[in-house]
């Protein structure tokens, strides 16, 4: 009895010993191992591993261990490892180490192998598919047609590089070899690669071709060169031995380069030139005029040049698409010709025509020319849906903002499903660490390919988890866009309030600017470099942080407080010098001095006219999400939701900035 009691006494003693581990020991034994991994503590690293049970990111351990192993040299690991974890996006690493490991190695047949597994690898790593390629058109156990397609396919891959201006390596010598044999490059190959240079202004990297050219075409390649520093002096003298017919490709690529480079300084001179090599240059392809005169017209038409519009409606019908029509009808827009607006709308194709945009612009001109009926008509349409144009519209007729927001219908039990799917339960882990970079690759790796229904589960559960970039983007893709409350988000609310009674700004205005840069994405990074969420360039964040001397060092961009505070800042010193929020916003997403010269072309009289003439696309399309986010945040708000028409004719739209801390940033780029 004695000795049953003492055991009893033991086991209640380390009864939590026994006990299952807690999810937050398994995250600590987890973060212990990666760290003895990292110091080469195998032991040690084996033993937390053995701890863990089934903790949902213990695959990463394995694949992370069999990657250790491939640095130094061993591969055994790696294959079982990415049968093992085929689910897991991280074995994307692996599996591109490996295939460089295996072209290092020389082991041809392997990497051939690995890549007709997985064909993405061909893309991101070419020069290693076209050597595999290349290694496996020589195995003696293939058929002979096989290996003359691999041969021929290998050979068009090198070619192709090779006219791109791309380099030869070591990795790719043997088949540049070949290649050579081949009586490669042909003339066309060889002024391909000294375009691709040329264009660039890269003129050393053209010396070693000189060799293959004879005397005529080494005059042609001086002319060129020359033709860059002086475009229409050039093209006024053009040689008449352009006139042979062994002179159409290099001709071709100059009258290309130089057109090109004159019309971005004087597009009506690039155009008379253009016109005079067309009637003299039999030889070249008329689709080549063509093109030429449709890039020539365009860059016209994006600096608010009337003439473009008589450019653009002489191109042949087959060079005509969606920009062409688009910048004709801009065009009139700006000048108020109803007519003409009317006429282009009216021959575009169907699906073209019933855009939101010419619905509008079409119902604009109607208004314009009298057809009261039919305008209404047009914007009753419109007012049935939600955004910029609809906006626009409902408030022509006095009809009501489509704001709502109802509950995303979906079933508990496929809630459940989705979170208990382990891709979903590591992204949770991830996101308990703060890891969320690795979260979101898991998230799109788990639902790419997911149904709608799947994607409004995953809606709901990023929702809970207050992961706001990925609750818009799925909602989105749950096709869910009356979501509003989940697709509009009110983060931040403190500081927001904060930087509105700085700066004079709304707090509409500015969520509109984070929901717009970021969608609430804390650590978003643009691919130029911008960060946080108001997506503030270096550079831009500094000069702000010292106006409002808050210090020396570089400001910290992934903080929310110091990114809202001097992304408002900023927008509030550009809405100042412009009294308006389009173009606050126009010169927030392209930089004042941008914003300076088109108002320069374009008066600001008519407010909807200039937002629709802005030369850049996203710059457009930005300016008009922002200004109706705003009416969605007002609706947020709880208020009325302000004029969207009356905030584009404002001058002073919000509180005035004199007496506030208004800080005006001059000509600073944002991205």
């Amino acid at each position: 009895m004695r000795i049953l009691l003492i055991t009893i006494a033991v086991l209640l003693l380390w009864a939590p010993a026994l006990q299952a581990a807690t999810v937050e020991q398994q995250r600590d034994w987890f973060m212990q191992a990666r760290n003895a991994l990292d110091l080469n503590q195998i032991k040690r690293f084996h033993k937390l591993k053995d701890k863990l049970g089934d903790y949902a990111l213990t695959p990463y351990l394995d694949i992370w261990h069999a990657s250790k192993i491939l640095k130094k040299g061993d591969d055994r690991l790696v294959a079982a490892t990415l049968i093992a974890h085929a689910d897991v996006p991280e074995n994307i690493n692996l599996r591109r180490n490996w295939l460089k490991f295996l072209a290092k190695k020389g082991r041809w047949a392997d990497a051939h192998r690995l890549i007709e597994e997985s064909p993405a690898l061909a893309s991101k790593f070419p020069e290693i598919a076209m050597m595999a390629l290349w290694y496996a058109s020589k195995d003696a156990n293939i058929s002979a047609e096989k290996k003359a397609g691999f041969t021929a396919t290998a050979m068009r891959a090198f070619s192709n590089r090779w006219k791109q201006g791309k380099s030869t390596t070591a990795l790719s010598k043997p088949l540049y070899k070949a290649w050579l044999k081949e009586d490669h490059p042909s003339d066309i190959e060889r002024w391909y690669r000294i375009s691709k240079f040329a264009k660039k202004g890269r003129w050393q990297k053209t010396a070693g071709l000189n060799k293959g050219l004879n005397t005529q075409q080494k005059k042609w390649l001086k002319y060129w060169r020359k033709a860059q520093k002086n475009p229409e002096k050039l093209l006024q003298s053009w040689p008449e031995s352009f006139s042979s017919l062994d002179a159409v490709v290099p001709a071709a690529f100059m009258i290309s380069d130089v057109i090109k480079r004159l019309s971005k300084r004087d597009p009506a001179k690039a155009w008379l030139n253009l016109q005079q090599l067309k009637s003299s240059q039999k030889q070249i392809s008329p689709d080549l005029f063509s093109e030429l005169e449709r890039y020539v017209a365009l860059r016209a038409a994006r600096q608010h040049q009337q003439i473009a519009a008589e450019w653009l409606l002489a191109l042949p019908s087959s060079f005509q698409n969606e920009d062409t029509r688009s910048w004709q009808v801009r065009l009139a827009i700006i000048v108020q010709d109803w007519p003409r607006t009317l006429s282009v709308i009216r021959e575009m194709p169907v699906e073209e025509r019933a855009q939101d945009r010419w619905v509008y612009w079409q119902a604009h001109a109607m208004e314009a020319s009298g057809n009261i009926k039919g305008a209404d008509h047009q914007y009753r349409k419109l007012a049935e849906g939600r955004g910029y144009y609809n906006f626009l519209g409902a408030e022509k007729l006095a009809l009501p903002f489509q704001l709502k927001s109802p509950e995303i219908v979906v079933s508990d039990e496929l809630i459940a499903e989705v979170e208990n799917m382990q891709a979903i339960k590591r992204v949770s882990e991830w996101l308990a660490m703060n890891k969320r970079s690795k979260a979101i690759r898991e998230w799109h790796y788990a639902l790419s390919g997911a149904d709608t229904m799947h994607w409004k589960a995953a809606t709901v559960i990023a929702s809970r988890w207050d992961w706001h970039d990925q609750v818009i983007r799925a909602a989105f893709k749950a096709d869910e866009m009356d979501a509003l409350t989940e697709r509009f988000p009110m983060m931040y609310a403190k500081l927001v309030n904060q930087a509105a009674l700085k700066t004079g700004l709304s707090q509409a205005s500015i969520w509109s600017i984070i929901r717009q840069e970021s969608a609430f994405n804390q650590h978003a990074v643009s691919y130029v470099g911008a960060k946080g969420l108001m997506q503030l360039m270096p550079a831009t964040a500094r000069q702000v942080a010292r106006k409002l001397k808050m210090g020396k060092k570089s400001p910290r961009l992934f903080s929310a407080a110091t990114n809202i505070r001097l992304g408002s800042t900023y927008l509030a010193g550009i809405k100042e010098r412009y009294g308006n929020l389009a173009l606050a916003a126009a010169g927030y997403n392209a930089g004042p001095h941008r914003v300076s010269t088109w108002l320069e072309r374009v008066s600001f009289d008519s407010p909807e006219a200039w937002v629709e003439a802005i030369p850049f696309n996203e710059t457009r399309r930005y300016v008009q999400q922002v200004m109706a986010f705003v009416t969605v945040y007002e609706w947020r708000q709880q208020k009325e939701p302000s004029s969207l028409i009356a905030r584009l004719h404002a001058r002073v739209e919000e509180v005035s900035l004199n007496n506030r801390q208004g800080i005006m940033i001059h000509d600073v780029e944002l991205r």
